[in-house]
């Protein structure tokens, strides 16, 4: 381990904003801030962002976090980076976006996406470069690269377009050799030298630049760690590492990875397999978007009373809302919430006059959890058993939610004591990537901690157990029809 007085800072750019935190060696939080920026959508499947709210908010909320910490940016020993996945953008030569970001919640089809559907398969990024082909085909021309949020973030950073294996598997890497497909750049028509350079998570892709230092209050020549895509990292951050262990985050949407040694595939094409930050290895994820998202509408739209209340009280209104959800008794009198509002087929099954906001404050939460156990179970299928779920989150945050997760899952349910696993995760793999620690294993033993552990509660599961079938039902119906 390294020397008393080392931090690590990290730049944590998600779907909704940034967060930057000064960590010590053993990941105690010395000093952070976090900033929302906008996401563009006027209308359904659209999902936009602007590059420059990243950098924006990035030297922002970095300068507020060192000044926190009252840390000297000279016992900074790294800076690392983790990123919300599959966000596209064309830029020019000089790192200027030609068209803003599209999100990996950005969901347009254009004509050319879909006569080649069946090949693209789960390359995400090659469906939203078709979109900005057939609709502005002079960007795509001038397009220098195109770029993940991690790689524009390393440009901004040391003036080197860069990326990890978990953010470039939605482009046109080759799952096997885990490098850029001639093959596929030919077949989708998108050359080679349009992405960035290939970099393994935990290593050193550059240093911070002069302008960079300036941005954000960081030593000009602080090493850059190469972190990875948020799930990724977040497996790291709450220490799934091991065989068995599950990871399952709920932030603007639930995503649950279990490791794999090699990767398999799922033949409904439901579960996602995808390279992990740790060498060698691959994840297997199960994703519903919008979960945390639907309790955020449900809070602006309909909770005003709540809201109010919360800020002449000085506390967060989703407080009072979990009070209140808590008082329904488990299964919501009936009520199923379908988490698919990002394709327009979001649903709140069997509402009737009995329900109150109340139900389906609970019935948001519960259908979170009836899709982290659907994925768990579709790994089971695979031969992936999970026998412990490690969660973190915003999900994790609230103790209801949480027994609502064990209950529901029927696994015992850890929770980590810091709930932002992600940068965690980017801290170890920065703390190893500049030497303050032998392995990953040797920073995961010193740097994570737990909270608490819960098991199910046999009378509760006993009814979550009548209606999961249902969700599911209703759940893998609408996901076949936007596979069509």
């Amino acid at each position: 381990m390294g020397e008393r007085g080392q931090y690590v800072a990290i730049l944590d750019i998600g779907t909704t904003g940034t967060r930057s935190i000064i960590y010590d060696l053993e990941a105690r939080t010395i000093g952070t801030s976090y900033t929302e920026y906008p996401t563009r959508s006027d209308f359904p499947q659209q999902s936009e962002q602007d590059p420059l709210d990243w950098w924006r908010t990035s030297g922002e909320t970095m300068r507020e976090a060192i000044r926190r910490s009252r840390v000297n940016p000279k016992d900074i020993v790294g800076l690392g980076v983790c990123t919300q996945r599959a966000a596209i953008c064309p830029v020019g030569k000089n790192g200027e976006a030609l068209y803003p970001a599209l999100t990996w919640m950005d969901a347009r089809e254009s004509p050319s996406y879909k006569a080649m559907k069946a090949k693209v398969g789960q390359k995400y990024s090659i469906q939203k470069i078709y979109w900005i082909k057939d609709n502005y085909p002079e960007i795509f021309e001038k397009a220098y690269k195109f770029v993940s949020t991690d790689s524009y973030i390393y440009f901004k950073l040391t003036g080197i377009f860069g990326s990890d294996y978990s953010n470039s598997i939605y482009g046109i890497l080759d799952p096997e050799t885990l490098k850029w497909s001639d093959k596929m750049a030919e077949e989708f028509g998108i050359p080679v030298d349009k992405w960035p350079d290939l970099y393994q998570a935990g290593t050193i892709i550059g240093e911070v630049t002069n302008e960079a230092a300036k941005h954000t209050g960081l030593m000009a020549g602080t090493p850059v760690c190469v972190g990875g895509g948020d799930q990724q990292c977040a497996c790291v951050g709450v220490g799934a590492t091991k065989k068995g262990i599950a990871k399952a985050t709920t932030g603007t949407g639930t995503f649950v990875d279990a490791n794999l040694e090699k990767p398999i595939y799922d033949p409904l094409g439901i579960l996602f397999t995808l390279p992990h930050v740790l060498k060698g290895r691959w994840i297997l994820e199960g994703v519903l978007p919008g979960t945390g998202a639907i309790l955020k509408w449900f809070r602006d739209e309909f909770c005003h009373q709540e809201k109010t209340l919360a800020k002449s009280m000085g506390i967060d209104p989703y407080a009072i809302i979990e009070d209140q959800a808590e008082t329904v008794e488990p299964g919501s009198a009936g009520l199923l919430v379908i988490p698919l509002f990002n394709f327009a087929r979001g649903q709140i099954v069997n509402l009737s006059f009995a329900h109150t906001r109340r139900h389906v404050a609970r019935a948001i939460m519960e259908g979170t959890a009836y899709g982290m156990r659907g994925m768990i179970d579709l790994m089971a299928g695979m031969g992936v058993n999970i026998e412990e779920l490690r969660i973190d989150g915003g999900g994790a945050r609230s103790p209801l939610w949480r027994q609502i997760q064990a209950d529901i899952v029927g696994k015992k349910v850890v929770v980590p004591q810091l709930a932002e696993s992600t940068s965690v995760g980017a801290a170890i793999l920065t703390s190893c990537g500049t030497g303050c620690y032998k392995d990953i294993e040797d920073a995961v033993n010193s740097m994570i901690k737990i909270l608490e552990e819960r098991m199910p509660n046999p009378k509760n599961q006993k009814i979550y157990n009548e209606y999961h079938p249902k969700f599911m039902e209703i759940l893998l119906s609408e996901f076949s029809k936007i596979a069509r």
